[in-house]
């Protein structure tokens, strides 16, 4: 299987090494189109999220995708930092990924969508392959079957609700409490809703409003971007979950007020809030991805069991893929070898002699065409029954009944 991958994630870099190696979707792009371009590898995957980096590739040989994502990343030296895989592991780890078993919320629900993501920004850019596609496509699969069938953990299955429990442990409760939420994407509309719905008010900001395209947490106020440091001194907590690459909150920004939020928590990567906050005072409590905890280590065996069912399964289905693809010249020379044996087997010269060159011509097509459509449909019947070895052993059958087609073999 010719697939490798590198990737770093929460278990192996803090988020000062991790943020080096985050990017948006537009970088995402264009870092896909550089790799490819420079690694000649025949597919190119990128996937980035808040605790994952990893890049995945397909080709023929020597790739170094860990060195490759260094180099693009402009973070050379690196490498140690990477875990790399190759041919059924990488795969595998894949589908692990997909399925939320190598996130830091065991399960958590939003990773298929970010694995699928990843996927179509390639596409996009144009530096997917068979491979990866078939790949990415069963590793999705596995994940939503995953998430469907089995439920892994009974905490929190996202970083926003996480975060949330968190903050609730933190403040004992949530209702009458005030928090800015600063960014209205998937997270931070995520979060504003749980916050919401335990009772805290919840102000989100807002870049712009286009009626009928821009969704607000139901339950929350909005308020301009611009605008957010007014409401700053009036919440107990400060939450801010972007994609901008500057941070929405620095130190210096809060040094000033006279009241600052309780609790401050960043759900961005790379980092939205400033972390030197920490030193003020007057911050009891700040959180990051990192402070987001680890595994469920109260997993049920019977239920992680499941999901390397699932696993097993999409892995048996790529693998057959995989064999059938690397079958397919020697499912191709096959055919040629029975479609020639069964022309010469009935001796079409013989067959059409005494009739005019033109209709003899034509009958002599329409059977060589016949005979390339038997062998077609006989192939296709043992496709799927049929390894490498077994095609060979068909090919040298054929070739000791018939071995005048011996110098004619295509290989």
């Amino acid at each position: 299987m010719s697939i490798c991958m590198a990737g770093i994630d929460w278990k192996s870099a803090n988020m000062d090494k991790r943020e080096a190696f985050s990017f948006t979707g537009s970088q995402v792009e264009h870092l896909c189109r550089t790799i490819a371009q420079a690694s000649g590898a025949a597919g190119c995957v990128l996937l980035s999220t808040c605790n994952r980096t990893e890049l995945y590739l397909s080709g023929a040989g020597d790739l170094q995708p860990d060195a490759l994502l260094c180099q693009a990343a402009q973070a050379e030296g690196a490498q140690t930092l990477f875990t790399v895989r190759r041919g059924r592991d990488a795969a595998r780890h894949l589908m692990r990924v997909s399925c939320g078993l190598c996130s830091q919320i065991l399960g958590e629900d939003q990773i298929v969508s970010q694995v699928k993501r990843a996927y179509a920004i390639a596409h996009d850019a144009q530096t997917t392959d068979a491979a990866l596609s078939q790949l990415f496509r069963l590793a999705a699969t596995a994940g939503k079957k995953s998430r469907t069938q089995v439920r892994l953990s009974a905490a929190p299955l996202s970083v926003a609700g996480q975060a949330v429990t968190l903050i609730e442990q933190k403040l004992g409760s949530l209702r009458g409490t005030r928090a800015l939420v600063i960014g209205n994407g998937e997270m931070g509309r995520l979060a504003s809703s749980l916050l919401a719905a335990r009772g805290c008010q919840v102000t989100v900001t807002l870049r712009s409003y286009r009626h009928g395209q821009t969704i607000v947490p139901a339950g929350c106020r909005t308020i301009a971007y611009d605008e957010r440091m007014s409401l700053v001194p009036q919440c107990d907590i400060l939450l801010s979950a972007t994609t901008s690459p500057h941070y929405t909150v620095t130190k210096s920004d809060l040094e000033g007020m006279e009241q600052i939020p309780y609790v401050v928590c960043d759900l961005s990567m790379p980092r939205d809030i400033d972390p030197d906050i920490r030193g003020l005072s007057s911050v009891s409590t700040f959180f990051d991805m990192d402070s987001m905890g680890g595994r469920d280590a109260h997993v049920n065996i019977e239920d992680r069991q499941q999901v390397e069912d699932i696993i097993a399964e999409q892995m048996q289905e790529l693998e057959r893929w995989d064999s059938y693809r690397r079958a397919l010249p020697r499912m191709e020379e096959l055919r040629a070898l029975l479609s020639q044996r069964i022309v010469e087997d009935y001796a079409l010269e013989q067959l059409t002699a005494g009739e005019q060159a033109e209709t003899a011509e034509k009958m002599q097509a329409a059977a060589r065409l016949a005979a390339d459509k038997a062998a077609q449909w006989m192939l296709a019947g043992m496709q799927n029954q049929l390894d490498e070895r077994a095609l060979e052993a068909c090919r040298e059958a054929i070739l000791r009944k018939a071995p005048q087609l011996r110098d004619r073999s295509m290989i």
